[in-house]
């Protein structure tokens, strides 16, 4: 942990929350995941080594508590009350990246892991499914053993699924990663990726016509982003 040797309010909350992944574990808790391995799947290139070495730090500080599950289980980790206070810093600074980081880097190297988690804890169940509604994707460009995904609709809840989970698919949709990304993050438009056929999506026509509503967006989508002259720019990944 970097100590700044300052009385400053900034230094101190820095030196607790600018270690290298601890706002995205903050981020995973804040979204609602509380188990060690749901937690990883939302930080797929953490190693899990240093995300243990994290919780445990965020427990000595007091912004996480970790209760013990039933014997040979791992338990559960919460946000204290000083860890939920963090939820608007944390969005703050996420509304930041999207209107002013230049996304284009992001965009060369994408984790299909994290792109489906991120849809699996944001797609919304409507009343217009069926009680168990399957979609799949199709990732061409994506490494071997991560090009099919499934999410499940089933009953209010929604699983993301890596192998076939054996069940009717009703909508099936072919794309590239970019794309996916592009519009997940409304950096594009859905209907016209669709119409463009740089989504191909087969299955109902109901279903195929109500994408938006069951899809959804990031929870940042409906942030513009600044002039392309004004962003500030990554370094290339």
């Amino acid at each position: 942990m970097s100590v700044y040797g300052q009385y400053c309010p900034l230094a101190l909350a820095s030196e607790i929350l600018c270690n290298r992944w601890t706002l995205l574990v903050v981020r995973e808790l804040l979204d609602g995941s509380t188990g060690f391995n749901e937690i990883g799947r939302g930080l797929p290139l953490m190693s899990r080594s240093l995300l243990s070495r994290r919780l445990r730090d965020l427990q000595t500080t007091g912004l996480v508590s970790h209760q013990a599950g039933p014997r040979g289980t791992a338990g559960a980790y919460h946000l204290t009350d000083a860890g939920r206070a963090l939820g608007p810093v944390v969005r703050a600074i996420a509304v930041w990246g999207q209107k002013w980081i230049e996304e284009e880097p992001s965009l060369e190297k994408i984790d299909v892991r994290f792109l489906m988690w991120d849809m699996r804890r944001n797609v919304r169940p409507v009343d217009a499914l069926p009680p168990r509604f399957t979609v799949l994707f199709h990732f061409a460009d994506a490494p071997d053993g991560l090009r099919e995904h499934w999410l499940v609709f089933d009953s209010g809840e929604v699983d993301l699924c890596y192998v076939d989970p054996g069940h009717e698919v009703d909508v099936h949709l072919e794309t590239d990663l970019r794309t996916m990304t592009q519009v997940w993050m409304g950096w594009r438009d859905l209907d016209e990726a669709v119409r463009n056929e740089d989504i191909a999506a087969t299955g109902s026509a109901a279903h195929i016509s109500s994408m938006r509503d069951w899809l959804g967006l990031s929870g940042l989508a409906g942030i513009s982003k600044r002039p392309a002259h004004q962003r500030v720019r990554c370094a290339p990944r």
